[in-house]
């Protein structure tokens, strides 16, 4: 499919959904209705909770599409002067299963599961995490600098962890919007790994730093930020038996963020 075609595909189900949500949000109105008050604010309660982790969703969902939809244009280009197009075939069909994945830990996040935790040589989780969004620090002129020592492995499930990286690195994107430098760094203290990912871009205000990590809390609304994704990035390690942090000196003074996790 043309890439063109692609993203109107994915517009026509945004639409499709949105069109059928409107039809549920008018029955949902007429049995608010019919509920007493302390009811009917507990059921309307719950609905903003759900709209909320819905939209946190769809932005999740709308990463692996987005990078969907320009590999398989970097991918026409790439045809059209007669070379071979299966790499970036092949990163499609990565990013399509991601996004099958994320619905699927959605589905963990409600329903938690134990995750299958095995040895990971740690440089290759990162660099696959950062190959399919490359193009797009690239695009934006983001020297990014990877620091990972060959020898450190990690107990960790390979597309969990995939997910986070990819929460914490698109992210960092956002946060590099004229371009800057974001730094990798890995090393190793007793039983436990760290990961920072150290940006130089807008930065995050005290105010609120303090309660990012909250459900649905967002440093950049502005930009279609929901606040899901870190909490999702949060629930992830604590399973994996480690953490994540983030700190900021402040607006234009850059972000860092730790990932904590067991050494194999």
């Amino acid at each position: 499919m043309e890439p063109k075609l692609f993203a109107l595909a994915v517009l026509a189900l945004a639409a499709g959904v949105a069109g059928g949500y409107a039809l549920g949000r008018r029955r949902r109105a007429r049995v608010a209705d019919a509920l007493p008050d302390e009811d009917r604010i507990a059921w309307l309660q719950r609905l903003s909770t759900i709209g909320q982790m819905m939209s946190g969703v769809v932005h999740e969902v709308r990463t692996p599409l987005a990078t969907v939809v320009l590999t398989a244009e970097h991918a026409q280009r790439v045809l059209d002067k007669g070379g071979d197009p299966r790499p970036q075939l092949a990163s499609i069909l990565r990013e399509a299963d991601r996004a099958v994945e994320i619905l699927s830990d959605i589905l963990d996040f409600a329903k938690p599961s134990p995750l299958e935790l095995k040895p990971q040589p740690l440089a290759p989780l990162i660099k696959a995490a950062l190959e399919p969004i490359w193009i797009r620090f690239d695009e934006r002129t983001v020297d990014v600098w990877l620091e990972i020592p060959e020898d450190l492995v990690v107990r960790a499930s390979s597309r969990h962890f995939h997910q986070v990286l990819t929460i914490l690195l698109m992210n960092a994107l956002d946060a590099l919007p004229f371009g800057g430098r974001l730094e990798l760094k890995a090393r190793r203290s007793g039983d436990v790994i760290s990961v920072a990912l150290r940006d130089t871009g807008v930065g995050i205000d005290p105010v609120v730093l303090k309660g990012l990590f909250e459900p649905f809390a967002t440093g950049r609304a502005e930009r279609g930020g929901t606040g899901l994704g870190l909490n999702v990035a949060r629930w992830l390690m604590n399973k994996h038996g480690g953490d994540v942090s983030i700190t900021s000196e402040g607006i234009g003074k850059g972000t860092t963020v730790v990932l904590t996790l067991p050494a194999a």
